[in-house]
């Protein structure tokens, strides 16, 4: 019986994933709870364990394809692991005399053209290309810079790299560029990275970079996240009374007070679902990390729990994670708030977007010589009415201002 594997939902706001490694092949016996595949999604990469016991039929998606969740990406055929019988020798038969046939003689053949191909261990077509190319397939065999057997991909590739540099090869892949019309257009000439750019900016030929998953992931959030009723509260905070230094970082003080705050408002650990909250009774806080042209967004689960040193530890790690392309599902979900602190580039003052799924974001900007930094907060309104964030900002700037309160996480930090 066969039954398809399908893309897994490994969270409520998945909608795609990617293939990043299969671990069986076709053929393979699986046991159920044996992981089969590697998935990317969401910002990170999940093992795909199998439900059923069973043969992999056929593996319908190469890695590095992606799909929708609930489409299939292979086909099992389920049962026990059946083991192949051997042959028996079958009894052999009397041989019968044979009678010889008398043939009708062939009729006169037509004289064919016949295609003298270079020699050289190769398949038909690629000996038939390199006549075309004017390529010496045995003598490039002979020096390594074909293999052998020579394949037709080997000899376009090898056509590219005659009058291509390295450096232009990459080009030509970047802006998609026809190898046939850069051939007409620089006739029996080695076209450089020089040459190539030249004549990408007179052609006016834009770059193609790719979005990464982890992008278009971002980005389907992004557009679920603005339709969500929101509004913004701008207030400045005095925070001169916060000792951050480079162990424990401003963030890392207000990841901690703000994970206190949330624990006296419950809607800020609340998530929206159709017709009911959901509320943690811990306080998880996300944090926005920019990782070269990626954004992540791992979550630190419990502050309320945890002390400043074990914050900032954790923090560092899960931005090592992010760095390495190592954050699990588990690393990114639960937040119900995130910190967004962009301060340290110097901005003033921004607001940022929710992140889908969660009812708050803090925007926070440069802290001022005397200590007052603007923050922004953005609300969804189905969770917080304007009353409740109103109450919680004002709980925040007092929290930053109890000089009892700053000295006892110094104290236990």
């Amino acid at each position: 019986m066969d039954y398809e594997v399908l893309m897994p939902q490994f969270s409520d706001t998945m909608e795609r994933g990617k293939i990043v490694r299969w671990l069986k092949k076709e053929g393979d016996y699986v046991e159920k709870g044996e992981v089969i595949a590697e998935i990317e999604a969401e910002k990170a990469v999940m093992e795909l364990q199998s439900f059923k016991r069973g043969t992999i039929k056929r593996i319908l998606l190469s890695e590095g394809q992606e799909v929708e969740v609930g489409k299939p990406i292979a086909i099992m055929e389920l049962g026990e692991r059946i083991e192949k019988p051997k042959e028996e020798e079958k009894p052999k038969l009397e041989e019968k005399p044979k009678v010889e046939e008398r043939k009708p003689p062939p009729p006169p053949k037509e004289t064919e053209k016949k295609i003298e191909l270079p020699p050289g261990f190769a398949s038909p077509y690629a000996r038939l290309l390199a006549k075309e190319k004017g390529i010496d397939l045995k003598e490039l065999q002979q020096e390594g810079r074909l293999p052998s057997p020579t394949h037709a991909k080997d000899i376009e590739e090898f056509e590219k790299e005659r009058y291509f540099t390295p450096k232009a090869l990459e080009l030509l892949r970047e802006y998609e560029l026809s190898l046939e019309e850069l051939l007409k257009e620089f006739p029996n000439k080695k076209i450089d990275e020089d040459l190539l750019l030249a004549y990408v900016e007179q052609k006016g030929i834009p770059r193609r970079v790719p979005v990464s998953s982890v992008q278009k992931s971002l980005i389907s959030n992004l557009s679920k996240s603005f339709v969500v009723p929101h509004y913004h509260i701008y207030e400045v905070f005095d925070l001169s009374l916060i000792p951050w230094d480079k162990e424990i970082t401003l963030t890392h003080w207000l990841i901690k007070i703000v994970g206190d705050a949330m624990q006296f408002f419950e809607r800020l650990r609340a998530v929206y679902r159709e017709d009911h909250y959901l509320i943690y009774p811990n306080s998880n806080v996300g944090l926005a990390i920019a990782v070269g042209d990626e954004l992540y967004n791992p979550v630190i689960k419990e502050v309320n729990r945890k002390s400043l040193r074990e914050i900032a530890q954790e923090v560092r790690e899960l931005r090592k994670r992010a760095e390495e392309g190592r954050l699990s599902l588990e690393d990114i979900r639960g937040a119900t708030l995130t910190i967004s602190n962009l301060g340290m580039f110097g901005i003033r003052a921004f607001d940022a977007v929710i992140p889908y799924g969660q009812v708050c974001i803090i925007a926070v900007g440069m802290q001022e010589g005397d200590g007052k930094t603007h923050m922004t907060f953005t609300f969804d309104h189905r969770v917080i009415n304007g009353f409740h964030g109103a109450l919680f900002v004002k709980h925040l700037k007092e929290k930053v201002l109890d000089k009892n309160y700053i000295k006892m996480l110094k104290k236990g930090a």
